[in-house]
């Protein structure tokens, strides 16, 4: 199957991989698309991926841990900047991926203008007090994270009380994504991957597709609630073909834009 996906980028192009990826989500759809894009990208000699919202990488739902890891033993040439605000879950995220060449690693978050900003997070370990784990993954810069946005998404009400009794106030250091490029000398993107609790549009939104423009972006887009038809609309603009799954949504580059 990838050895058809490959062959089918080589003679059509972005076009030709997209209609396939859709072909192979319709007759399999507990499949990410992200995770059909990576066999394409693993094909490849080098492989530039970017995650915003990284946590400790090594988690059951984080999309690109595997990958990264089998990296060093398939030949690419991997850089990758994994951006992880929280201090104590970078310290983790850099241990996960100790020995792993090609990785880079941010202790920031991206947003629209750089400095100090306030970030909503847990402040206890869940499992610790009966909690699932994953309570852990939804610090946000918007602090209706918890509220609002979580009463349009979720159904738990003791979780929403846990969260909100135990939830703590961090100041963390943001930069925008034209910093984060320069800064790791980044010019092109195979892969960005965006999971930042609500504030995935934002950050699409500071990036300049003129200048740089992913060959693959997956976002989640099951937050953004009254902004979503404005953030697809943003997207198809920069000249991607969009694929929704489940909470995401996968994009992919298919034409130039004037």
């Amino acid at each position: 199957m990838i050895d058809r996906l490959v062959k089918r980028f080589r003679e059509e192009g972005i076009r030709g991989l997209e209609t396939a990826l859709r072909s192979r989500i319709a007759r399999k759809r507990n499949v990410h698309p992200i995770q059909d894009a990576l066999k394409v990208l693993s094909k490849g000699n080098r492989v530039c991926l970017i995650q915003i919202g990284a946590f400790i990488g090594d988690t059951e739902n984080d999309p690109l841990h595997r990958f990264l890891t089998d990296c060093a033993d398939t030949g690419i040439a991997l850089k990758a900047v994994l951006v992880e605000p929280v201090r104590e879950f970078y310290e983790k995220l850099k241990w996960n991926y100790r020995g792993v060449p090609g990785i880079h690693f941010e202790n920031v978050a991206i947003a629209e203008t750089s400095g100090p900003q306030k970030f909503y997070r847990l402040g206890v370990d869940p499992v610790a007090h009966g909690f699932p784990a994953w309570l852990s993954q939804l610090g946000s810069l918007k602090d209706e994270r918890m509220t609002t946005m979580w009463d349009n998404c979720e159904r738990s009400e003791d979780c929403k009380a846990f969260y909100l009794q135990h939830r703590v106030v961090d100041t963390i250091d943001c930069i925008t994504s034209r910093e984060l490029f320069e800064r790791n000398g980044i010019s092109e993107i195979d892969l960005l991957q965006i999971d930042a609790e609500g504030y995935d549009f934002e950050i699409l939104r500071t990036i300049d597709f003129q200048t740089i423009r992913p060959r693959f972006i997956n976002y989640e887009r099951m937050l953004l609630q009254e902004a979503e038809p404005e953030c697809r609309g943003l997207m198809r603009r920069a000249g991607y073909r969009l694929i929704d799954f489940q909470q995401d949504t996968f994009c992919i580059k298919q034409r130039k834009i004037g």
